[in-house]
């Protein structure tokens, strides 16, 4: 219902993501279901009247996309400390020597940040509960002046689109968790100023994009149907989830500093030590993805 005119006019082409089709078609009554709500919005939205956005709101959206390009760019692209901090505080550099996807890692091995898959660059990023590559850029668009603001509500209020598109955001940003994606820094990354404020800073973003989304969407709590639902599945699988990755962080550690030695000088037992920690990375990357349930 959310989409711009003329865009689904009786068709709608989906991709499922891998882990995704089991869930959602892995069992007949399931995937009968899933079928039954594609049709059935298909079929509705040929009789949905679309709202035209005005040009105060299109005048909005150029803000947003520019000031959200902007502070993605910045910290992505021109802060020096970023790709040091990013390949400490994830697992991006493991997953490419881990045997869980079916396309390498980068599109150039040798190449940096510009030439990882989109999947890998997400990835990293949720197996850390800071989902940054969903987010980023949204605490430039929402911190704007009571006016900006003023407007965005009333886009929200009556723009689907943008509405859909806010409460997506709101989702992610629900699973977020700044103690853990603070427990991954304090085990993994160098204790240099420089690196341990810039993981400062990037959760200080966190926290301003729910406060911006808060604002817009005028609520105490997450907007939408997307967190409503998502809050109990939550209670349900943070205790199982919180623990893995307190435990995938200290295997990274314990990898990291293994891996910072001679293998041809460890003896039998190291080597065996050093693979039992990567089979039990392995399960705690899948245990992530699987309870996160946005996997990249």
């Amino acid at each position: 219902m959310s989409h711009p005119p003329n865009t689904i006019d009786g068709r709608f082409r989906v991709t499922e993501q891998g882990e995704m089709i089991t869930q959602n078609f892995g069992d007949q009554v399931v995937a009968e279901r899933t079928l039954d709500i594609y049709t059935a919005a298909v079929l509705r939205e040929k009789f949905t009247s679309h709202v035209e956005p005005n040009a105060t709101w299109v005048e909005q959206m150029r803000r947003i996309s520019e000031d959200s390009c902007a502070s993605y760019r910045n910290l992505v692209r021109e802060e020096p400390r970023f790709v040091p901090y990013f390949r400490q505080a994830t697992p991006e550099l493991e997953l490419g020597s881990l045997n869980i996807g079916s396309r390498p890692a980068k599109r150039n091995p040798k190449g940096g940040i510009e030439s990882l898959r989109a999947i890998p660059w997400t990835f990293a990023w949720t197996q850390t509960r800071t989902n940054l590559s969903a987010w980023l850029g949204v605490e430039a668009a929402l911190s704007a002046t009571p006016s900006d603001i003023k407007v965005m509500t009333e886009m929200y209020e009556d723009w689907p689109w943008f509405r859909e598109t806010i409460d997506l955001i709101g989702m992610i940003l629900s699973k977020t968790d700044y103690s853990i994606s603070q427990n991954y820094d304090e085990q993994l990354v160098d204790k240099t100023p420089e690196l341990v404020g810039l993981g400062e800073e990037i959760r200080e973003k966190m926290v301003t994009s729910r406060k911006g989304f808060l604002e817009v969407t005028g609520r105490d709590e997450g907007a939408g149907p997307h967190v409503s639902l998502l809050r109990a599945s939550t209670k349900v699988r943070g205790p199982y989830l919180d623990p893995i990755n307190v435990v995938q962080a200290e295997l990274l550690k314990r990898l990291r500093e293994a891996s910072c030695e001679d293998i041809s000088e460890l003896d039998e037992g190291a080597v065996e030590d050093i693979n039992l920690i990567q089979d039990a990375l392995v399960v705690s990357i899948k245990g992530v993805a699987q309870g996160m349930r946005n996997s990249g």
